[in-house]
């Protein structure tokens, strides 16, 4: 098989991953303030949290030689990360990142759940403003007195 023909079914599989992704997102579409949404580009945020006076990013994702997934609340909330599938921690990338190169449905499916988990957990934070304190707290890194 040519170099060409690899390279471009490489890249049809990744545009195949990023919306089978972006599937998962769609629900939140009205709920979250989404920035970019384009074909290898998505970016969305909190409409209730801020921090610094800057809303808290939800999901970035983005395509290049993978489809990376980061979700940010499971890096304020790690606790939403217990029990997750030995498959979908293997695809892990630090703290709050996915990667995938290919579509990976039975994956998406749980990482559906975590986001509908993330989303339902910024929720219950209500309309507010994150100190630092708050964001150290939250993400279990608040020092022991």
């Amino acid at each position: 098989m040519p170099a060409n023909t690899r390279t471009t079914d490489k890249k049809r599989e990744f545009e195949i991953a990023f919306q089978g992704l972006r599937k998962i997102l769609k629900p939140y579409d009205k709920k979250l303030r989404v920035l970019k949404d384009d074909a290898d580009n998505y970016l969305s945020e909190s409409k209730s949290l801020r921090y610094r006076g800057k809303p808290v990013m939800f999901v970035s994702m983005m395509s290049k030689s993978y489809v990376a997934f980061h979700l940010l609340p499971v890096y304020m909330f790690p606790e939403l990360l217990k029990g997750i599938s030995p498959a979908l921690k293997k695809r892990m990338q630090g703290k709050a990142c996915w990667n995938f190169k290919k579509a990976e449905e039975e994956l998406f499916a749980e990482l559906g759940e975590l986001v509908s988990a993330s989303f339902h957990r910024f929720a219950e934070l209500g309309e507010r403003d994150l100190t630092r304190e708050d964001m150290l707290a939250l993400s279990g890194g608040a020092k022991k007195s």
